[in-house]
């Protein structure tokens, strides 16, 4: 456990001595390739660890455009570019935690409290999604990026980074769900672009059951088990900071662009808490769809400081949201079912 503590209480100490400082270039990097390097080169850690294995196996000797056609072309082409070298799941791993990570410095450098950012991912987004579900965690640093972009309505990258986010689990689709709203633009062209993005949706979202559904009635889908038995305590991460922006939205200090964006996605958050009440045999699938929600907490939790709720002082609040991140941290590795898939903490540095 010392490894996974190490990595939340080190920003930690960073975000208590200057919570409100940017990175510069040079930090960001480091911090990107310190997680890397923990999340890439990890042995035998994670629920999925040995799921992930058969992707590599089936790749090996056959031609690339044979295991695009199996779906997932970002993740499946990864593996066949790794089938046949000593590397094997740790150059996977390596390379989605790079992307992974990029993503997320990315993201945490654009709030106005990176360090506290970076906190609130690490003992939920970084160890529990980046180290267990690889091609959701793929897919989620793909987005962030592209969910910066759409704060200042640049529609375009918005677009590009969904369908690369979507090359590595075509679920990652359902986010659209959640930004048409914040889709900027009057004219009979952004409408029916609206229209495009809803119907892709739809075709998503079924998918995204259909698929879960599957997976339960095969059983033995790890990934599928403790994505089901979490989702209540994942939902709710997701909706304490949905229903703060939704009641305080003034308070967060966001752009009208920025606050169209993230009050879509806090209405996601909601609609996912609902739906787990209402529909509890799809739970696998309602957490699924709740993943691409975790950036909210961040952006959310980030402001949380200088929203001044309840009368608070800024280091009360900061206090709180750190207080936070070490009880998800604790509980999690300590009671979490599937806890003993991360544990101990194994590197192929030695660490």
């Amino acid at each position: 456990m010392i490894a996974y503590w190490l990595l939340l209480l080190i920003p930690l100490g960073f975000c208590l001595r200057g919570a409100g400082c940017p990175w510069a270039l040079w930090q960001s990097w480091l911090i990107g390739i310190a997680l890397t390097l923990f999340i890439g080169l990890r042995h035998e850690v994670g629920g999925d660890w040995f799921n992930y294995l058969p992707y590599l196996t089936r790749a090996e000797g056959l031609g690339l455009k044979e295991v695009i056609a199996w779906g997932d072309p970002g993740y499946n082409a990864l593996n066949w570019l790794f089938a046949s070298y000593s590397w094997g799941i740790y150059g996977v791993n390596l390379v989605s935690g790079a992307i992974f990570s990029a993503g997320l410095v990315w993201f945490c450098r654009a709030q106005p409290r990176p360090w506290l950012a970076l906190c609130l991912a690490i003992p939920y987004l970084v160890i529990v999604v980046a180290m267990g579900y690889s091609r959701q965690g793929v897919a989620i640093g793909l987005i962030m990026p592209g969910l910066l972009a759409l704060e200042r309505g640049l529609l375009r990258p918005f677009l590009l980074s969904m369908a690369a986010a979507a090359t590595f689990h075509s679920t990652a689709l359902v986010i659209l769900a959640f930004v048409v709203p914040a889709v900027p633009g009057r004219s009979l062209a952004m409408r029916a672009l609206r229209l495009l993005l809803l119907l892709i949706v739809g075709s998503a979202l079924v998918q995204t059951f259909l698929a879960a559904r599957v997976e339960g009635l095969v059983g033995g889908y790890i990934e599928a088990e403790y994505q089901s038995e979490g989702a209540a305590i994942r939902v709710a991460m997701n909706l304490l900071p949905g229903v703060l922006l939704l009641l305080w939205q003034r308070r967060f200090a966001l752009t009208t662009q920025q606050l169209r964006l993230w009050r879509a996605m806090a209405l996601t958050a909601v609609a996912c808490a609902i739906a787990l009440v209402l529909l509890p045999a799809n739970s696998t699938a309602v957490d699924r769809i709740a993943l691409y929600v975790i950036p909210l907490q961040l952006v959310v939790g980030a402001r949380l400081p200088d929203a001044r709720l309840f009368g608070l002082k800024p280091v009360p609040l900061l206090l709180a949201a750190l207080g936070f991140c070490v009880a998800v941290e604790f509980v999690w590795l300590n009671f979490a079912t599937h806890a003993s898939g991360w544990l101990p903490y194994a590197n192929v540095l030695g660490l």
